[in-house]
């Protein structure tokens, strides 16, 4: 799966957007101008195929602290989220058939009065059109969404949106001990850093060359770091991290309680872009809250090298207020999508023009662009000029 097109309505701070996605996109802004707000849309319509809208939002706060306010203080009473992506949909007998699809999810209060949030709109639609099958509602319901449910085309499209992941990493998970039961087969790193260690000793033994790439970054961008490992005690079938770095030409382990935070987090970054199940498409999309958090401004570009790596295996969307995380050569103003909020809800899109302008005639670099200021997102179309049929 892909998703190569989002559009949103009315969630949180986004009154209204519509952007385009590739392997890698990188949302950058300042602080509070919506960046992990977008991050969350995506990631409630994983979780309401999972479970339910209401299941979803509980969370969230309920549906009124997701519904959008606008600056005159009017409130939304929906917000709709519409998702397009092209995946390789299975044929009994024949090669799978690649597809472009669109999903809409709209979310409202119960019409009748009592405030439960439920579907009031949904659809799944194929392009070319699957004969003989439908995906479509248009009349307010509590239950889960029915693409949980689907069959026929829809089963691959609500299996890949139900195994998006989301990350944002915290140092004291990362550090923890691992008292989960060992588990056969593949390890998914959690959503805040469970199982790191486990995971990194899975592709020690599994696939030793990705625990190897990992190790280059981390010794790439750690001083004197050799790389970190996954330690598990059987006796008492308990997990945790382990450090390698080299001092005076000599090899020395350690302790998880003595690493850094940056060097914690740096190993969650890279253990989520390269896990196995990220290599091999089972987790066709990861999300990461701002992966620069912790480490030195000066390595920072070498981060985005293992951005660009992994999205050759996964999509890749992460967060970011750094400059520094743009400095390199690999980064490309065509993975950018800018965040900013003017005090009447977050603007998400493209460079500007006369941002496009200035990197074009070598004015700024992209870093440059961003410390300056007058890196701004390109205007979204009002839903009149659309051919998306929102109105």
């Amino acid at each position: 799966m892909l998703l190569t097109r989002v559009r949103i309505t009315n969630y949180r701070s986004i009154a209204e957007c519509d952007v385009r996605l590739g392997p890698l996109t990188v949302l950058s802004g300042p602080n509070a101008a919506g960046k992990s707000n977008f991050l969350d849309a995506l990631r409630f319509v994983r979780d309401a195929v999972r479970s339910s809208p209401g299941q979803a939002l509980e969370p969230r706060g309920g549906l009124e602290e997701v519904l959008h306010t606008s600056s005159v203080g009017t409130q939304a009473d929906s917000f709709r989220i519409l998702l397009d992506l092209t995946m390789a949909v299975p044929r009994p007998g024949s090669e799978p058939e690649r597809l472009d699809a669109s999903y809409l999810l709209e979310v409202t209060a119960d019409p009748g009065g009592d405030g439960r949030p439920g579907v009031r709109r949904e659809e799944l639609s194929f392009v070319p059109e699957v004969p003989d099958w439908q995906l479509r509602s248009d009349s307010w319901r509590e239950d889960p969404p029915l693409l949980k449910g689907a069959g026929g085309p829809g089963r691959p499209v609500a299996r890949s949106l139900h195994s998006m992941r989301f990350y944002e990493l915290h140092t004291p998970v990362l550090r923890d001990i691992d008292q989960t039961p060992r588990r056969r087969g593949d390890v998914v790193l959690g959503e805040q850093g469970q199982y790191l260690a486990r995971v990194l000793q899975s592709l020690d033994r599994r696939q030793p060359w990705v625990k190897d790439t990992i190790d280059g970054y981390i010794s790439t961008m750690i001083d004197n770091a050799a790389g970190l490992d996954g330690k598990e005690l059987d006796e008492a079938d308990v997990a945790y991290v382990v450090g390698r770095f080299i001092e005076d030409g000599n090899l020395k382990r350690v302790d998880r309680r003595s690493l850094s935070d940056g060097t914690l987090r740096l190993a969650g970054v890279l253990a989520a872009l390269f896990q196995s199940r990220a290599l091999d498409g089972s987790i066709p999309f990861i999300g990461i809250e701002e992966p620069e958090i912790s480490l030195h401004p000066p390595v920072l570009g070498a981060l985005y090298d293992s951005l660009v790596a992994a999205s050759d295996n996964t999509q890749v969307m992460v967060t970011t207020q750094s400059a520094d995380l743009l400095d390199n050569p690999a980064a490309d103003p065509d993975h950018l999508l800018v965040v900013r909020d003017d005090g009447h809800g977050s603007t998400i899109g493209p460079i500007d023009e006369t941002g496009r302008r200035l990197l074009a005639d070598g004015v700024l670099t992209l870093p440059e662009l961003l410390r300056s200021g007058e890196m701004r997102p390109g205007r979204n179309l009002p839903h009149s000029q659309r051919e998306d049929g929102l109105q």
